[in-house]
């Protein structure tokens, strides 16, 4: 079964419930779609991390980069299976990462600073960014501000989980920086 069945099927069950227009199925269709998409690759993800008993490590790479990347946004795959790759690649190096490069706790700050200033002129940075007020994009700003300072705090004063926080926020802020046609095209709008 695809997941545009199930969303389907869901905006069915819930046009059963409470009747909705076309176009708010649609909205609600392309969510569930979203949300489905992004939990099996999530899934996917942690059974590969679990499966090399690398469980722990998984989620504290996933919820670093998810948590920072849901406030600032970034690139964009043009497909579910390139954005699944990415994922699958910035968990790798954050695993690699923590396994052969350690990160002293002097670079904290430069890392920690480099990202606020890219946040601060980048983000967030969205495919719906033209649905976004002045007012949104500054909370989106603070939002991440926020969570990168309380990620970088942990990874300092937490030196064991240290690589695995750092090295997936790092990646996220990374996907802040390209500007392409489509991010020029949809920030003059």
């Amino acid at each position: 079964m695809s997941i545009t069945r199930i969303a389907v099927g869901f905006c069915g069950w819930l046009n059963k419930i409470s009747p909705r227009s076309q176009e708010e199925n649609k909205v609600i269709q392309y969510g569930m779609e979203l949300l489905l998409d992004n939990v099996i690759k999530l899934i996917v993800i942690s059974l590969i991390g679990i499966f090399l008993g690398k469980g722990l490590e998984t989620f504290v790479v996933l919820a670093a980069f998810c948590g920072l990347r849901l406030q600032a946004g970034g690139i964009h795959a043009k497909t579910g299976f390139g954005c699944g790759f990415s994922m699958l690649v910035v968990w790798a190096i954050s695993i690699l990462g923590d396994m052969f490069f350690g990160i002293r706790a002097s670079f904290l700050p430069y890392i920690y600073a480099v990202s606020v200033l890219v946040i601060l002129c980048c983000a967030p940075r969205s495919i719906n960014i033209e649905h976004f007020s002045v007012h949104d994009k500054l909370k989106k700003k603070i939002y991440s501000i926020t969570i990168l300072t309380l990620i970088m705090t942990i990874a300092f004063l937490n030196p064991s989980f240290r690589e695995l926080l750092v090295y997936p926020v790092s990646l996220e802020v990374l996907t802040l920086l390209p500007k392409n046609k489509i991010n020029v095209e949809r920030e003059n709008e």
